[in-house]
């Protein structure tokens, strides 16, 4: 390995301190899971009383896009993995062996180049490590309203018109802002990945679920080198010369192919469903727990 230069040393200790600030598209997809991930906050606090507000849930969940949902799911474990200090630096000292062409080009080329590289072991488990804790959540979620399916009365089931949940429906700049400097250390923020991220960034005082640990599974190891290559492209500053492989890498077949069968299924269920407790077990199986189980998958 060769001698690195000054500007390389500050470049990596300002991987530390905070995501790259010009990966702005990895950043705007990544803006669609956060959304998700906020209603997922509302779910687990929110009130569920009766049919009116399970039928609140429905049309707060049901809004968004799977397509879109998937690829800031990828976004997200891209920059989670961006912030592994060990696999930057990785990344600065094949730059500075190989040469920043030829670097990109294997980038550009090689779905497995980044696994590859020295210390990515340490970026594969903060992918893993948000996974697990992203679907525990979810899945906590949803619990509730299985829950609810399983012991509500008639009354409650009778229950109709509208109803309001709490949270805010939209991400607010303040929120927006975080995003964007979700790696910074301080007191007052959480990193990418951490358990409670999301908890925090939507202001909820609720305790995190703990998420599940374990392996990487070989079966959705691609999903893993999807993330690493993106954040790979992130660490290198190259999303602007990249935008192409980046939008391709965003594209991660096997988590959208997840996340369009849990919607199918929602409908489905929905479709044949008689009440409000039949709805909330709809919701809390494919609208909570199933994506849950799309992001973990990655997880053995």
């Amino acid at each position: 390995m060769k001698t690195r230069s000054a500007l390389s040393i500050a470049a990596a200790c300002a991987l530390i301190l905070a995501p790259p600030v010009n990966a702005q598209r990895v950043h705007e997809a990544l803006e669609a899971y956060a959304l998700y991930q906020n209603d997922v906050s509302t779910m687990l606090d929110a009130d569920i009383e009766n049919a009116r507000t399970v039928d609140a849930a429905l049309a707060r969940l049901t809004r968004h896009d799977g397509d879109r949902v998937s690829r800031g799911w990828i976004a997200y474990g891209a920059l989670t993995a961006a912030q592994s200090p060990r696999f930057a630096d990785s990344i600065e000292d094949a730059i500075d062996d190989e040469g920043r062409s030829a670097v990109l080009r294997h980038l550009r080329t090689d779905i497995t180049y980044a696994r590859r590289q020295r210390h990515s072991a340490q970026a594969i488990g903060l992918i893993l490590n948000a996974a697990g804790s992203d679907s525990a959540r979810a899945s906590e979620a949803g619990a509730r309203y299985d829950r609810f399916a399983r012991s509500a009365g008639a009354a409650q089931l009778a229950a109709s018109g509208g109803a309001n949940l709490p949270g805010l429906t939209r991400l607010s700049p303040d929120m927006l802002g975080r995003l964007r400097g979700g790696g910074r250390v301080s007191q007052t923020a959480l990193s990418y990945g951490e358990r409670g991220f999301w908890d925090s960034l939507s202001g909820r005082d609720g305790r995190a679920p703990r998420g599940r640990s374990g392996n990487e599974g070989a079966s959705y190891a691609s999903v893993t080198d999807h993330m690493l290559t993106l954040a790979a492209i992130v660490a290198a500053d190259a999303e602007r010369s990249e935008r192409r492989r980046v939008d391709a890498l965003l594209d991660e077949p096997l988590t959208r192919q997840c996340m369009e069968m849990q919607r199918l299924q929602l409908r489905q269920c929905l479709s044949v469903s008689r009440d409000a407790s039949e709805r909330a077990y709809c919701l809390g199986r494919h609208a909570l727990a199933g994506p849950g189980s799309c992001f973990s998958n990655v997880v053995r």
